[in-house]
């Protein structure tokens, strides 16, 4: 018996000390990786900017759960507690990294305040509660009642954060199909990161459900503090050290006028895309073979053609029944057809061959022929030799 107490509380106090390193490690790792994506040899984007501002907050966060009111209480200014305020600034900020993650400028105005009502809101009526008599009715109803104060403030956090991750989901899958319509390679398009950065913050939302249900059921809030504590320094770790080599997702300047165009070239609202911009089109694809150009976008190739984006976009939607992406990729691949019949492209391997018929990388080579074929490219290969 007196072995197994000992044990307890020899793991105790390891769990407390893992505890204490988990939680100074958060804090000091977010002050670093916020100081080096803004360095200017790394900062490299915006989006770093709102990157360490996120991260930044988290580290807040942790350091007020923690220590205020504790350790700092000579520091801290007495308010009367309805939560942490930096909850409710992390989706937000959410929002807006994914914004400029994706090439969409954030730019201060009453909209973008806005996001921070919730927050504002909070510390203000902390403020405010604080300086209420304790003999006044609602003070007296919120000191009886501090499982209904904290439930409040978790559901009000966990619909919150849904709300952000589903508009952030969305502007994701939205931007992914405008990638298709304007880019003909992806694999700058670092969508690893966001699905990394996604599940990180949806796990975050779950953890917060969890703590809202168990505080319903069973009223239990010591341990959610540290936990949350604890959940935030993996996260620092987690995102500062993947996000801090990221870039904008796909940035474009997108111009939807006629560059130089004559009088006669029809609106892109037409019902029905003009035959000969289509022909027009395709002879250009063939003769002057623009696709060769691992870079090309549609913005790129419409410029070439002297007419808009958006006509470019619609002859190639509607008048070939196609996006983008597709288009071009399917004379990639068979200009990597036309290569692996040539003598004079023998002494190429097949990822020669994809590199000078404009793909970028191997992988989405063997996808998209495979795509377009039915067969691999080595199998395509093997048809020739027979």
């Amino acid at each position: 018996m007196r072995f197994t107490s000992a044990l307890v509380n020899t793991l105790a106090e390891f769990f407390e000390q893992l505890f204490l390193i988990l939680t100074y490690a958060g804090i000091a790792q977010g002050v670093f990786f916020t100081l080096l994506l803004n360095n200017k040899s790394v900062r490299g984007s915006r989006a770093n900017l709102f990157l360490s501002i996120l991260l930044l907050a988290m580290s807040f966060s942790i350091l007020h759960l923690v220590y205020a009111g504790r350790v700092i209480t000579h520091f801290s200014i007495k308010t009367y507690s309805l939560g942490d305020p930096t909850f409710l600034a992390i989706g937000p900020l959410l929002w807006f990294y994914t914004q400029e993650l994706t090439g969409n400028r954030i730019r201060l105005s009453i909209p973008i305040v806005l996001h921070f009502i919730p927050s504002l809101s909070l510390i203000v009526g902390s403020f405010v509660l604080q300086n209420v008599p304790a003999g006044n009715t609602l003070i007296r109803y919120l000191n009886d009642h501090p499982r209904w104060v904290s439930a409040q403030f978790w559901i009000v956090i966990v619909i919150q954060f849904s709300a952000y991750l589903f508009f952030i989901n969305k502007s994701w899958l939205a931007h992914q199909r405008f990638i298709k319509q304007e880019v003909s390679n992806t694999e700058n398009v670092s969508i690893a990161w966001v699905r990394f950065f996604m599940g990180v913050f949806l796990g975050i939302n779950l953890f917060f459900l969890i703590v809202l249900v168990n505080l319903i059921h069973h009223g239990s809030m010591g341990w959610v503090y540290q936990a949350v504590a604890v959940i935030f320094a993996l996260s620092i770790f987690a995102l500062g050290y993947k996000g801090v080599l990221q870039k904008e997702i796909f940035q474009t300047d997108v111009v939807d006028t006629p560059l130089d165009p004559p009088a006669f070239l029809p609106n892109a609202s037409d019902k029905k895309p003009d035959q000969q911009l289509i022909n027009r089109l395709l002879l250009f694809m063939d003769e002057e073979k623009p696709y060769l150009d691992p870079e090309l976008t549609l913005s790129s190739l419409a410029k070439r053609l002297a007419i808009s984006r958006s006509v470019l976009s619609q002859l190639i939607n509607e008048g070939v029944g196609d996006n983008f992406y597709n288009f071009v990729n399917k004379y990639r691949v068979e200009q990597v057809k036309m290569f692996m019949s040539d003598p004079a492209m023998k002494h190429f391997n097949l990822l020669g061959l994809a590199l000078e018929a404009g793909f970028k990388s191997k992988s989405t080579f063997n996808l998209i022929f495979k795509r377009f074929t039915g067969l691999t490219p080595t199998e395509y290969l093997q048809t020739l030799s027979k």
